[in-house]
């Protein structure tokens, strides 16, 4: 019996051991909801614009002579940003000036060429007139059987040939007539074009506003697609956000958003969204949303990164749970095996509100 003892106290041990173990691994984390503030937001990203900003860019192509501003600078509606040596563009005008003149020369119709044809169209209707005659002369003798029957064929020859050429010659007055009006419409449209872009060989600035950038120096060539400068408003500046497609139909005019910039570490700024672009970008899937700084910044400057959290809703009394602790399907567990469905409100980044399913005293587990 003694022998026993102790192999009865070892059993006994290693048995309460197991089951300390197994009732350890049945502990399950567990949380009641909380009451408090809660926040839904959407992310966005963004710039910082100018009202009003624009690029630069030259009607005509030439050589850079001199800058007019520098950046920086603040300029007023029509002033000169930069001169521009554009011969090619001065022959150009000179020839379409030219072209001009010819061509409203041509369309009149005194002018060559239309009375060159308005005489074809004469001497043709002279002759097919004479041959209309002959022709039914001929006809009236052969109808009381005088002359010869080649006679008569020669002369529906001569009358069908004669009323071709007169026909001929109408249409070709008609159809150059219009051709010459068309091309003289089109000499004046390409000499205004002409004009105006002598005009605008010294790019000027079409708002008052600031030099933000300069994009051309001296020497360099200047053609009408490379941008020149940009230009905005120097007081009036925005916010240029993009929102991915899933989020923009709950995103309105007038809600709120908080705004950091790199340049202000630890710092977020009130702003307030005044437009949606309805369009999307096929390429990014977002839109573009406008917002404007209701807390501004101290100092702003164009082409600053921007980030934005969109307030769609705030609510300070919502009963709230962490989100890992919602399952699939809108659920919860209000047991080790035993699933609850609830029905969800708002929602951040940490937590999810409850509206109906538990309540304040309802014991969860975490999944």
């Amino acid at each position: 019996m003694r022998e026993l003892r102790p192999m009865l106290v070892r059993s006994c041990s290693a048995l309460s051991l197991v089951s300390l173990l197994a009732a350890c691994g049945e502990e399950r984390e567990t949380i009641t909801p909380t009451v408090g503030p809660i926040t839904e937001s959407i992310y966005a990203s963004g710039v910082v614009k100018a009202q009003g900003q624009y690029t630069v860019y030259p009607t005509v192509s030439g050589t850079v002579t001199a800058l007019l501003v520098q950046e920086g600078d603040t300029v007023k509606a029509g002033q000169a940003l930069l001169s521009i040596d554009d011969r090619n563009s001065a022959l150009g005008t000179r020839n379409a000036e030219a072209q001009l003149r010819l061509l409203e020369q041509n369309a009149r119709d005194s002018g060559p060429v239309l009375s060159q044809l308005r005489q074809a169209v004469q001497q043709a209707r002279d002759r097919y007139h004479v041959d209309s005659l002959n022709h039914a002369r001929q006809q009236a003798l052969w109808a009381q059987q005088i002359g010869s029957r080649n006679e008569l064929d020669q002369r529906e020859l001569a009358y069908t040939t004669s009323k071709a050429a007169y026909d001929r010659a109408s249409e070709a007055l008609v159809e150059n007539r219009q051709r010459l009006r068309t091309e003289l419409d089109v000499a004046r449209n390409n000499a205004a074009i002409s004009t105006a872009g002598n005009d605008d060989r010294t790019p000027r600035s079409l708002i008052e506003g600031i030099v933000y950038d300069l994009l051309i120096e001296p020497g360099e060539l200047a053609t009408t697609q490379k941008a020149l400068a940009i230009i905005g408003s120097a007081t009036e500046l925005y916010l240029e956000l993009e929102v991915d497609e899933y989020d923009i139909r709950q995103v309105k005019p007038g809600l709120k958003a908080f705004i950091t910039l790199d340049s202000y570490a630890g710092q977020a700024f009130a702003a307030e969204v005044t437009r949606i672009i309805p369009l999307m970008d096929e390429r990014s899937r977002t839109f573009k949303v406008e917002a404007r700084f209701t807390d501004r910044p101290p100092t702003l400057f164009p082409n600053l990164t921007a980030e934005a959290s969109i307030v769609l809703r705030t609510k300070e009394q919502a009963l709230t749970i962490p989100a890992g602790y919602l399952l699939e399907g809108d659920q919860v567990l209000t047991g080790p095996e035993e699933r609850t469905s609830v029905t969800l409100g708002a929602r951040d980044l940490e937590k999810v509100e409850i509206l109906t399913g538990i309540d304040a005293t309802t014991t969860l587990y975490k999944p």
